[in-house]
């Protein structure tokens, strides 16, 4: 897959995906099988709390909850992981990094994503699970227990909702597309982002921001939404979900249009189909 990338050589330039370039680790089998099922149990706890939720805690700043939802999901992941995948490392919203073997594969986790959402009381939340070993995705599922979806791809083998294909859609620009725009005010400049809405504004008016960037990314690989511009996000809320997209046929690159490393604390990103990506970089970001 071939990427603008701004900055790396005059522009127009290209560059190959890193993760093109790794070599893949070998999966058993067993993996796959975890992943699923873990995602699906992860989701059936979260119901029992969805709807009485009494509060919350504030982490590092005003609008960064953690509900006990949060801390359940994550005991359940790291119980099941120790248990079934001995050795292998995990990455959590919460816990942070909780090291295996050296060199084993990382599970990278966000317990609840949609937190505000699902304290709330609002159906739009997932719980998002992802493998990485040696820089690459290998697997990734993002599961929606309130309406029973499960997207899910593995590197290689296309994307799915449930058992069903999907692949990004084939909308040709700006013009008329569904797109969402989304940044943490914690960590970037909330002006900035208002004037890429704007520039955005002026190719279409159909914008979305819900809360949930994992089932964001899942719309964008149903072809549902076309493209998303997210700032000062997290490993744990994209891991999954950008495989989703690039294994239906999309595209997330930096918002430079570059390559990244998926376990970068902070990132800024670009999805879409591939014509909706190099829109949102030629026509929106460059002006920036």
């Amino acid at each position: 897959m071939w990427l603008y990338c701004r900055g790396r050589a005059d522009p127009p330039a290209f560059v190959d995906t890193l993760e093109e370039d790794l070599l893949e680790p070998p999966l058993t089998g067993r993996e796959a099988a975890f992943l699923h099922d873990v995602c699906r149990e992860a989701g059936a706890l979260t119901l029992r709390y969805f709807g009485r939720v009494s509060g919350w805690t504030e982490k590092s700043g005003r609008g960064d909850i953690v509900t006990e939802a949060d801390h359940a999901v994550e005991e359940l992941v790291a119980r099941r992981l120790a248990e079934e995948l001995p050795g292998h490392s995990l990455l959590t919203e919460e816990r942070g990094f909780v090291p295996g073997h050296q060199d084993a594969p990382i599970w990278v986790l966000d317990p609840v994503d949609g937190t505000r959402n699902f304290a709330l009381g609002v159906p739009v939340y997932c719980v998002s699970l992802a493998c990485v070993a040696g820089g690459k995705i290998l697997l990734g599922a993002v599961y929606d227990p309130v309406h029973d979806i499960l997207y899910h791809a593995e590197s290689g083998k296309g994307a799915f909702q449930n058992e069903v294909p999907v692949r990004v859609s084939e909308t040709p620009d700006l013009h008329d597309a569904l797109i969402s725009v989304s940044w943490s005010p914690r960590r970037r400049d909330v002006e900035e982002y208002v004037r890429i809405v704007a520039r955005v504004a002026t190719h279409t008016s159909y914008f979305r921001r819900i809360g949930s960037a994992a089932l964001v990314l899942s719309y964008v690989a149903t072809g549902r939404f076309d493209g998303y511009i997210q700032a000062g996000i997290s490993p744990w809320d994209i891991a999954a979900g950008t495989l989703l997209v690039r294994e239906a046929g999309g595209v997330v690159t930096d918002i430079q249009g570059c390559p990244f490393d998926i376990l970068t604390p902070s990132l800024d990103i670009v999805a879409g189909n591939p014509a909706v990506h190099r829109c949102l970089m030629e026509d929106v970001l460059r002006k920036s």
